[in-house]
């Protein structure tokens, strides 16, 4: 096989590559490139495509070989004070991590959505891809790429002309040397997920506020464009807190009062400096009223969630592509150790939880742009997609763990040991699930939206696609998935009925099953896109193989009904070979 692209109907031979740096990672990706192609329009997808193709050689190539030094020795490092000893607060960054910076950001992956030369407007789709590929190698570099598409998207959507013009247009330059990294300064020490009880404070001086107080967990702390969460008045909980606009260099060329008092040592996702911050009258501009910082913050922290989410799914993907390429390669006991049952259900299992998470993906970014880009936005579609981007944040980060884990195993003792990639993807994916709000935060922002709008919104939405889905191939699939949705219906109303105290209780285990029946449902309706438009019956295996992981009515595993993977599935599911039905 050529290294460089497969063709949309051959079967992948992971035996030809000797790791996951042979392959494009778009290219050589049947997932990605087909989500691609449906969702993007064609004008969209003939002026992106080439540089997805880039991106995907870049990401496996000289990007990942930089992430490995960034990971270990060539971690940022705090610079308090020059020779002189003057306090001169500096992030230091290894020469390789400044390449990635500058080539990272030159896919466009911030500024795609701002583009005036494109032939129409360019959906979130388009960076979501972008950056999916750039997590497949160093979520550390795109944690700042996510800080700054959110610090876009908030000044896009609630700044003053004057903070477009000067700031979000230095955000969204495809110019390395006007480029400006962006950050939301949120969390402090006495409250994390407590955003009410911030006390950072704002005092208003004229054009201008001062800010003072401190930040506990910044992310990309030196960034140049901040936006800050502080309190202008003393309402209680988050009703008395303003956004700010904080930049690191004031527009008469002075360092604005913001000081890094040291940077965090992190267990993974080392490249990006995450600091503690102390403000001391640092100089902010208030981003639209007053008293709706935290709405706007919510916003920032949405398109973050997404990007969180999809990181998780495309670690998940490069442990796959790595786990995939070891077994076909690696002999034990006379033949190739893909060739065993649980080898193989390892694999089927990990492909299949990544397909379920990018049609859930698919429809939260399909939601994300039908609000935001296209501003078709009401009650129904924006309360589905608060829960959905919460669903993914949760799920997709979880992923992102449990394949990490799984790639490294099937690597044996060579997974454990650091020439390999398995290491680093375990010390970066366990991040995931903490930023941006943990797992039991998602489950209560479900639980709150349900709480408003009850069931009926996200469990119409699933008939409405089920009454879709009439292909003679997946009718027994039909009938197991609306009887899922009448199940799942009594248990939203079920939960919501109960007391404050036992609702929450059930948040999380209720979450779960909402994934599952929404990837489910999704997932078969991409399974009959795939019998209509290219006669392959591929989806729908990885349909019935999501039943078998999420939905066991049997209680015994498989193991009365003999379950094994067969050639047939293993080669369609993992393989991508197409599957007549």
């Amino acid at each position: 096989m050529n290294k460089s692209t497969i063709k949309e109907e051959t079967k992948i031979d992971y035996s030809l590559w000797e790791n996951g740096n042979d392959a494009n990672w778009y290219s050589d990706d049947p997932i990605l490139t087909r989500y691609a192609e449906r969702y993007l329009s064609e004008a969209v997808l003939h002026y992106v495509e080439e540089q997805f193709k880039k991106t995907g050689a870049l990401a496996a190539g000289p990007m990942d070989r930089r992430a490995v030094h960034t990971d270990r020795e060539g971690a940022p490092k705090l610079i308090r004070y020059n020779k002189k000893g003057e306090e001169i607060n500096q992030v230091w960054y290894n020469e390789g991590y400044r390449q990635t910076v500058k080539e990272g950001y030159g896919t466009g992956v911030v500024a795609y959505r701002y583009d005036q030369n494109a032939p129409e407007k360019i959906p979130f789709l388009v960076n979501t891809i972008l950056i999916y590929l750039l997590c497949e190698t160093e979520p550390g570099f795109t944690c700042p790429v996510g800080l700054s598409q959110s610090t876009a998207f908030v000044l896009e959507k609630f700044g003053s002309e004057q903070q477009k013009a000067e700031y979000l247009s230095r955000l969204a330059s495809w110019d390395s040397d006007n480029f400006a990294e962006g950050a939301t300064f949120l969390t402090e020490i006495q409250g994390g997920s407590d955003v009410g009880a911030a006390q950072t404070r704002a005092i208003k001086n004229g054009d201008h506020y001062l800010l003072s107080g401190e930040k506990w967990f910044a992310s990309n702390c030196d960034a140049e464009v901040a936006i800050v969460l502080a309190r202008v008045n003393d309402k209680p909980s988050t009703k008395g807190l303003g956004l700010f606009l904080v930049p690191r260099t004031l527009p008469d060329g002075n360092r604005n009062n913001v000081t890094i008092r040291r940077l965090k040592d992190k267990l993974g996702v080392r490249a990006v400096a995450s600091g503690e911050l102390i403000l001391n009258n640092a100089i902010g501009y208030l981003i639209g009223e007053e008293e709706k910082g935290f709405k706007y913050m919510a916003e920032a922290l949405n398109v973050s969630r997404l990007g969180t989410g999809l990181s998780g799914i495309a670690i998940a993907r490069r442990g796959f592509l790595e786990a995939a390429i070891y077994t076909a390669n690696r002999e034990a006991f006379g033949q190739s150790i893909n060739k065993y049952p649980m080898v193989r259900e390892t694999l089927v299992n990990m492909i299949t939880e990544i397909e379920a998470g990018w049609a859930t993906a698919a429809q939260t970014i399909k939601l994300f742009d039908e609000v935001h880009t296209y501003d078709i936005r009401n009650e129904s579609n924006y309360s589905l997609l608060r829960i959905l981007l919460s669903l993914l944040k949760y799920r997709g980060s979880e992923l992102g763990v449990s394949a990490a884990k799984d790639a490294l195993e099937l690597h044996g003792g060579n997974g454990y040991i650091e020439e390999y990639v398995t290491p680093r993807l375990i010390r970066d994916a366990i991040v995931n699930p903490v930023w941006e709000g943990t797992a039991n935060i998602q489950s209560l922002e479900v639980l709150k939206t349900l709480s408003k709008v009850g069931s009926s919104v996200f469990v119409h939405n699933l008939r409405d696609v089920l009454n879709t889905i009439s292909h003679p191939a997946v009718q027994d699939l039909t009938s197991f998935f609306n009887r899922e949705i009448e199940r799942l219906e009594k248990l939203i109303d079920h939960v919501l009925n109960q007391d404050d105290y036992t609702q929450n209780a059930l948040a999380k285990k209720l979450a779960d099953i909402m994934y599952d029946v929404f990837s489910g449902v999704y997932l078969l309706e991409e399974a009959q896109y795939d019998l209509n438009q290219k006669q392959d019956g591929r989806r729908v295996l990885a349909v019935e193989q999501w039943i078998r992981l999420k939905f066991d009515q049997s209680g015994d595993k498989g193991i009365l009904a003999n379950f094994s993977v067969s050639d047939d599935l293993f080669e369609s599911l993992v393989c991508f070979e197409k599957k007549a039905i």
